[in-house]
């Protein structure tokens, strides 16, 4: 099992459209932040806002990014069951 903290804001700049392996993500804390998820990079219509509390999941490889508004951020904890597939791009 693979825990990660991340912390989304202007200050880590904006994320690209990433998959991975199967994920579990905790929202510690959110200003103005949601994530989007779809079946391709480029192609991410469902939209979620985040608030603290929130939980998601994120099949194997599905594409999602997280973003946030100007003076936004996101704050989470990142669960993974496994290893495989935690960064494909390295394969």
């Amino acid at each position: 099992m693979t825990i990660s903290f991340c912390h989304y804001s202007a200050e880590s700049g904006p994320m690209e459209p990433h998959h991975h392996a199967e994920e579990t993500v905790f929202i510690i804390d959110a200003k103005d932040g949601w994530v989007r998820q779809g079946p391709s990079k480029d192609n991410l219509p469902e939209k979620i806002m985040l608030k603290a509390g929130t939980v998601l999941h994120f099949e194997d490889l599905e594409w999602h990014v997280f973003e946030f508004a100007e003076g936004g951020f996101i704050d989470a904890a990142c669960i993974y069951g496994q290893v495989d597939n935690i960064r494909p791009e390295d394969d």
